[in-house]
């Protein structure tokens, strides 16, 4: 049995002699064109059964795919979670808030939502967190990712410094200590995710986070100062409140102070007074008189003590002034009379 498409050849051949036949100088231009449409024709003419099916299998195949779509989506609206109605707060922006609807995958106001559907959204509005070094979780992603069959020789040597080097090479290495300028910028209410670091921004070496447990002292401003301030003189306790307090704390079987036994109290202190001065001054007298026997006394006296302890002390020092008065009388009387 000859093959089949030799049968279809010879049957094309056949079709063109046929509908060619008769014409004279075949070999002319427009005759050659004309049988080259026909011959074209003919050629169509015979897949056109062989286009007609497969252009079915490629709409069947169309449909079945179209049809497996429509399944999965009204499986997926089956068994989607309810979307609940956002409601915004008083004074938020709507575009700061993710919306449900695109985050079930069902929302079908693309731009026009109000809500946003930036999936980090909630992360950039959030603050950030003064108790964690953002550079943490960057770092253990790229210990993750890192793979030393591409470094060059300059970057393996510098990890095998940076990891067994000397002390000097170990200076930059990443330390506990909490940087300065990180502890200004949340002082002064400047940190915030797009903060920079003055020190050499992600590399330096110092923590960008708070210690656990840091309390972090709030700057106050002037109207927060003064109602502070009135506070404190509102509740302060006033010294009558106080003693009044401390003598209910007094327990025992004690005497209560009234105006009679406050004026004998200071009666009695005036006389130990007295008596402490007297015996102070005796023995101020008595150990002078030591001194002056040649013992040591181990006191010392001021300029006015010696002069209690020896009157003549004044009384010489008083005849010393009357004769140096005596002579500067003498003397001036002198010179008035030898100008005379």
């Amino acid at each position: 049995m000859p093959p089949k498409k030799s049968a279809q050849a010879a049957a094309k051949s056949k079709a063109v002699a046929d509908k060619t036949f008769g014409l004279k100088n075949k070999k002319g231009a427009k005759v050659s064109k004309y049988v080259q449409q026909v011959e074209r024709q003919v050629s169509e003419a015979g897949n056109q059964k062989a286009r007609k099916a497969e252009q079915a299998a490629k709409d069947a195949k169309e449909a079945k795919r179209k049809a497996e779509e429509a399944r999965k989506a009204e499986l997926k609206e089956l068994f989607k979670p309810a979307a609940q109605i956002q409601k915004v707060p008083f004074g938020v922006d709507p575009k700061t808030i993710l919306c449900n609807f695109f985050k079930n995958g069902t929302c079908q106001k693309g731009s026009r939502c109000k809500f946003s559907h930036d999936v980090n959204v909630e992360r950039k509005t959030l603050k950030a967190d003064l108790y964690t070094d953002a550079r943490d979780d960057e770092s253990d992603e790229a210990k993750k990712n890192e793979d030393s069959s591409n470094w060059t020789q300059e970057q393996l040597e510098a990890a095998i410094t940076s990891k067994h080097g000397t002390d000097n090479a170990n200076k930059n290495r990443p330390t506990d200590i909490v940087c300065k300028y990180f502890l200004e910028a949340v002082e002064t209410g400047k940190y915030g995710w797009f903060w920079e670091c003055p020190n050499g921004g992600k590399k330096c070496i110092y923590r960008h986070a708070l210690p656990p447990g840091y309390v972090l002292k709030k700057r106050e401003s002037e109207a927060e100062r003064r109602e502070r301030e009135a506070n404190e003189r509102e509740n302060a306790l006033t010294l009558e409140d106080f003693l009044e307090t401390e003598r209910h704390n007094i327990q025992g079987d004690l005497t209560p102070i009234t105006a009679e036994t406050f004026a004998a109290w200071k009666q009695r202190r005036l006389e130990r007074k007295a008596e402490a001065e007297t015996k102070a001054i005796a023995d101020k007298a008595e150990a002078y008189k030591k001194q002056r026997a040649g013992m040591k006394t181990g006191m010392a006296f001021s300029g006015k003590e010696l002069f209690d302890f020896n009157p003549d002390w004044a009384v010489g020092a008083d005849d010393d002034d009357d004769g140096a008065m005596d002579v500067y009388q003498r003397e001036a009387s002198s010179d008035e009379e030898g100008s005379d």
